[in-house]
């Protein structure tokens, strides 16, 4: 009985000890988050709301574990705060995270930190993020909502989501099309489901002291909207923010008003920056200047699609239907092959796919073929990129090397001959063979320790980091944005940091990116990056350091986008090269001289251009003739150029044609959403699906790429041309 009493009292006195600690915890913490659902790769932005019950003030920092079940996406670690007895609201971004749930929900277990204590927070916080198999688009409407939209701009935001100009669902397939074999037709008919497009489109309101400051904030955006209220509101560094979003591949649709400020309006001149094109003038009454015949304006600035529309001329309804079907089109950057029948039905066309799926399944004899595979021809889900994994033989150290077989055989072979006729002989000679359980682990442990300097040597120990530098330039060569895809690779088991300065750092899993070869042309293995998840420490995207822990010979490719591009080197006039001369082989050549010039005996010069067939033409005999054989093997060649073939998976359509990274960095050709559209805004995800840009149904477009090599960097230049006819 006075055992029972024993432990009553001992329980309540841990119990009463539990609830003064937590009436004492000086701060309590709740999220807030702008967008319930976020761009499914992009950044995530949130805000830590504080209520400090102390009257004492409360220093620290607050650490941040992001995980989904047993998944850990990484740790952050703010910079540090000194929040005063009263409500604080606390900024902070995480970079994209794609999660396999229905709910679409992250946890975060949250601790806050201070000089002598740590409070932990029992309960995990949950964030609204991407799901891995749903692509998530989001449509940033701007205007500080002092009252209710006009029904007219309602109606406009509802006609600019990407399933206002989709087909409406469900979409049978038809098996008995393109002469499929009655057996596999009547199979697939039987067991076929409807066709899902995986995608969802969701405007985000903004009030504009909400709106992002940073290019890389804007990314959490495919398309922004700022109506004539909210662009009165902005101020300079927003207004600079999304311009250079807009110019690195962004969708802008700006709403004016009657009046417009001097700098509200020299930011929608900066938008139309047009060679030859009239600047936007403001009469004696403040009021821009539209003509009657051009009440709305489509540009293209730098990568991305600007249009400015008069608010007063979609309020009166005085837009045709074409005019306005004409807006999401452009925005969403539809391929020109879609053109012809979206400008008679006003949504892209579906069959067309489809038939180009039965056709392709068609040259392999239905080999491939299944119901399943069939009902995602049309699926905009996130894709691989499988041609990725180059990307870590491109930038492996050139002196790796893998021990010779001959050396290992070699060691081998001495081992067993030392172990057997040699201990025998030689103990045997000197009347000692009692020793052998002392000299066998000698001579083993011995052995090991050679093998291991041995290794050592050929693998180099040393910490070895490169980046491949991804600099894209606008028609007159103007740097729009920059992209770093680094390859970190240790001998020995280390942490490794990456000091990080305006911009945004995601490490890359191979799972999205696909298989490389190495130095003998093996497939490199395509199991998940064994480097454990990032420790961030900072403000994330201004400054801050990321922490890696690396196990030994394991590559790990990171990607930073910076939120401004460095200004491009001198060396090479980029603003020279014209359609005229790449239309001619005696002017691409004398371009290659050029290039070599500028760059160097190893770079490489490439042009794409799209055709009215939809496979891009690349002009590849402008290339080094060093590549001519294997790429991986070649000096001066780039493992970027060396096609692979896509691996066969259960969930996606197939193709027999070999492909290389560089392709799919410039124009991607797989299936998903870049069947439909040619490029997408700007997002920083692991998939690196923004980088594509060419439109490869359309003649106009021309991309200039130069691949320069390098001992400390690999840079690409990429300069997109469209001509006006």
């Amino acid at each position: 009985m006075n055992w029972k009493v024993l432990q009553l009292v001992w329980l309540s006195c841990v119990l009463t000890a539990h609830l003064a600690a937590a009436q004492t915890t000086p701060i309590t913490v709740d999220i807030s988050q702008t967008a319930q659902f976020p761009k499914g790769n992009g950044p995530l932005s949130f805000v830590w709301q504080c209520s400090v019950s102390t009257p004492d003030l409360l220093e620290g920092h607050f650490l941040v574990t992001a995980y989904d079940g047993n998944e850990q996406f990484g740790q952050f670690q703010s910079h540090d705060v000194a929040l005063h007895s009263g409500f604080h609201e606390v900024p902070m971004m995480l970079p994209p995270m794609k999660v396999d749930n229905a709910y679409s929900e992250l946890k975060l277990r949250l601790s806050f930190i201070t000089p002598e204590t740590r409070y932990d927070f029992k309960d995990p916080y949950t964030l609204k993020v991407g799901r891995k198999y749903l692509r998530t688009l989001t449509v940033g409407v701007c205007d500080p909502f002092i009252e209710n939209l006009p029904p007219a701009l309602k109606t406009f935001l509802d006609q600019l989501k990407f399933e206002a100009i989709s087909p409406v669902g469900p979409i049978q397939i038809d098996h008995g099309q393109g002469e499929v074999p009655p057996h596999v037709a009547n199979q697939g008919a039987k067991i076929a489901p409807p066709l899902k497009f995986n995608l969802k489109t969701y405007s985000i309101h903004l009030h504009p002291e909400d709106f992002p400051k940073l290019p890389v904030d804007c990314h959490q955006y495919d398309i922004l909207v700022i109506t004539a209220r909210g662009l009165e509101a902005l101020e300079s560094r927003h207004l600079n923010a999304i311009l250079q979003w807009v110019r690195s591949g962004g969708s802008l649709c700006v709403l004016p008003g009657e009046s417009t400020g001097p700098k509200q309006l020299v930011f929608l001149n900066a938008l139309q920056e047009r060679e030859g094109g009239s600047p936007l003038l403001q009469n004696s009454k403040g009021q821009i200047d539209f003509s009657d015949e051009n009440q709305i304006l489509f540009t293209r600035t730098g990568w991305g699609r600007s249009i400015i529309l008069r608010q007063q001329t979609l309020e009166k309804g005085s837009l045709t239907s074409d005019e306005q079907a004409r807006i999401p089109f452009f925005l969403w950057k539809l391929k020109q092959s879609q053109k012809k029948f979206y400008d008679q039905r006003h949504h892209w066309d579906d069959q067309k796919l489809i038939q180009d799926y039965f056709q392709r399944e068609q040259q392999t004899n239905y080999r491939n073929y299944n119901a399943y595979a069939a009902s995602e021809v049309l699926s905009m889900a996130y894709q691989p990129l499988f041609t990725g994994g180059m990307l870590i033989t491109d930038l492996m150290p050139a002196e790796l090397q893998i021990v010779p077989t001959w050396i290992i055989g070699t060691i081998l072979l001495g081992y067993v001959l030392m172990i057997g006729p040699g201990e025998y002989y030689l103990l045997g000679y000197f009347k000692i063979r009692r020793f052998t359980w002392l000299t066998f682990p000698v001579i083993s442990i011995f052995v090991a320790l050679f093998a291991f300097v041995i290794s050592n040597y050929f693998m180099q120990a040393s910490h070895e980091r490169k980046p491949l530098s991804i600099i894209d330039l606008d028609s007159k060569g103007r740097p729009v944005r920059e992209n770093e895809i680094e390859l970190l690779f240790t001998g020995s088991y280390q942490t490794i940091e990456t000091r990080i300065k305006s911009g945004l750092f995601s490490p890359l899993n191979q799972t999205e990116l696909g298989r490389g070869f190495n130095n003998y042309n093996s497939p490199q293995s395509t199991s998940p990056a064994m480097v454990g998840a990032p420790f961030y420490q900072g403000s994330i995207p201004t400054q801050y350091s990321v922490y890696q822990r690396m196990p030994q010979w394991t590559p790990q490719l990171n990607r930073i986008v910076n939120n401004y591009p460095q200004q491009e080197q001198p060396g090479f006039d980029w603003s020279s090269i014209t359609v005229d001369q790449l239309n001619s082989n005696d002017r691409r050549a004398k371009l290659k001289t050029q290039v070599k010039q500028a760059y160097g005996e190893n770079a490489i010069l490439l042009i794409y251009r799209g055709t009215t067939g939809g496979k891009p033409k690349r002009y590849t005999v402008y290339m080094n003739a060093r590549l001519s054989g294997n790429p991986v093997h070649a000096i001066g060649g780039t493992a970027l150029l060396t096609p692979i073939h896509r691996p066969h998976t259960q969930y996606q359509i197939q193709s027999q044609e070999q492909i290389c990274f560089m392709d799919d960095l410039c124009v991607r050709q797989q299936q998903g959403i870049f069947q439909i559209v040619s490029q997408t805004s700007p997002a920083g995800g692991s998939n690196l699906e923004d980088l594509s840009i060419l439109d490869s149904t359309d003649p106009r477009q021309w991309l200039v790429v130069v691949y320069v090599p390098g001992k400390q960097q690999n840079t690409i230049y990429r300069q997109l041309i469209v001509s006006d006819t």
